[in-house]
């Protein structure tokens, strides 16, 4: 068994199959998905696809909620005001691939699927979330507030360790040389802004290798990009 960790995907359909073929996942691997599968790129239900036709497979997904998922679930789950521009802006792209006008159009199995996504997970060595953990709390794995866990907010860059667990997460855009550099601190990021297209330092969906700690780089290969707004 291997472990991997996958950073944002952000609607990259062909660039996830393409890194996930390059890993040569097997069903007894372990594969944590940090979040962001949806919006900006051009296919946000073919990934989602993947990812259901992977655990339907017996294959050992385990994907994480991000900010972007949250936005969307916002309007599931009727809190439209917090994101009141979601469907304008990054939701355009991802209704576009199901050929939707609105979230609540969303087949029943997507619906499911997003409500259902966990904020953190864990196992003996690692934890996993999509943004941070607020390193200031007695116990950050269960004090931390929802808003830190996706968005980083109140203590997403600290010091502090987690003695004997090391954060794994994604969210902040960072550089090559950055992501390498983290390897051997006690949170690695590993979000490269695949759907950036920004090489070399910019632009791959990148995989994290947990027990050999090797980081393998997939360029982005789809074609469109429908919204790069400033938001995370």
């Amino acid at each position: 068994m291997t472990r991997y960790a996958i950073g944002d995907i952000h609607g990259g359909a062909k660039t996830f199959m393409a890194l996930l073929e390059r890993i040569g996942l097997k069903r007894s691997d372990r594969l944590y998905l940090l979040g962001d599968y949806i919006d900006r790129g051009p296919n946000s239900k073919g990934v989602l696809d993947i990812i259901l036709k992977l655990q339907v497979a017996g294959f050992g997904v385990y994907p994480l909620r991000g900010n972007h998922e949250d936005m969307l679930i916002s309007h599931l789950d009727m809190r439209k005001q917090t994101f009141p521009g979601y469907v304008k802006d990054y939701g355009a792209a991802t209704l576009r691939s199901f050929g939707i006008a609105s979230p609540m159009e969303l087949p029943d199995r997507y619906k499911h699927f997003l409500l259902g996504l966990p904020y953190i997970l864990e196992d003996d060595r690692f934890i996993f979330v999509h943004a941070g953990l607020d390193m200031n709390k007695s116990n950050p794995v269960t004090e931390t507030d929802i808003d830190t866990m996706l968005w980083g907010n109140g203590g997403f860059v600290s010091d502090n360790e987690i003695p004997g667990r090391i954060i794994v997460s994604g969210h902040r855009i960072k550089k090559v040389s950055y992501i390498k550099a983290t390897l051997d601190q006690p949170h690695i990021l590993i979000d490269n802004g695949a759907f950036t297209g920004q090489q070399p330092e910019l632009g791959n969906l990148v995989a994290l290798n947990l027990d050999s700690m090797e980081l393998i780089f997939q360029p982005w290969i789809d074609r469109d990009v429908f919204s790069q707004r400033a938001w995370p």
